[in-house]
């Protein structure tokens, strides 16, 4: 099996920048809509050195099912509930210990993010890539972005973008992943990241199997 390191990217600093109401947005019965006000956040990925911005409104909500095209296979789920299992237990890890967690919810626009990186990366054969698309050089916060999770954080917070990544020939097995996983101090320590979204996907290619575990909150 193969490991990639693992890709977290902690956001510094989040600015939130009013642009006015989005344009299908109800009224609040005073001429505004607050609900859907347009907003800018910052994003500084100091992981990567890269800093972005993306427009989302005050009411975005996360989506707890797959979102279309994007559908969450019985190995899938399979493996976010292995992952949960052993959050609720918490874990010894190379990098520590580390107390049991929330169980991670299953967020669709993440699936569809790691499922797009998890058939560039079967497409290619390889998992010596840095966490960046070859396709464009974005990082895992950006394509989580792309895909359409684009939450209203708290202003001034740290908030985590985790992508880990493993690759073998007939990988289905989810406690062999999370073995594997366990075996590295960065991803086993992703394994119970303070964070609320998650999601894993598996894609299977020529060169074998992939799976990409996505998470992110705060």
């Amino acid at each position: 099996m193969k490991l990639s390191g693992w890709g977290a990217g902690a956001v510094v600093a989040v600015a939130l920048v009013a642009c006015g109401p989005g344009p299908s947005a109800p009224s609040d019965g005073n001429g505004g809509n607050a609900s859907d006000e347009l907003v800018t956040v910052t994003v500084t990925d100091a992981s990567y050195n890269v800093t972005f911005d993306y427009k989302t409104t005050k009411s975005f909500s996360v989506s707890r099912s797959a979102l279309p095209g994007f559908p969450q296979s019985q190995a899938e789920r399979e493996m976010l509930e292995a992952i949960n299992a052993e959050r609720a237990r918490g874990g010894v890890c190379p990098s520590g210990v580390f107390p049991a967690a929330a169980p991670l919810k299953f967020e669709g626009h993440l699936h569809k993010a790691a499922t797009l990186y998890g058939r560039e990366l079967a497409a290619s054969g390889r998992l010596d890539l840095p966490h960046r698309s070859q396709v464009d050089n974005r990082v895992p916060s950006q394509r989580m972005v792309d895909a359409g999770y684009r939450p209203v954080p708290p202003s001034g917070i740290e908030w985590v973008f985790g992508e880990s990544l493993a690759a073998g020939m007939d990988l289905t097995s989810p406690a062999e992943v999370i073995a594997a996983w366990k075996g590295s101090p960065s991803h086993c320590a992703a394994l119970f990241e303070k964070v609320l979204d998650g999601t894993a996907a598996q894609v299977t290619g020529a060169a074998g199997t992939y799976w990409v575990l996505n998470i992110a909150g705060w």
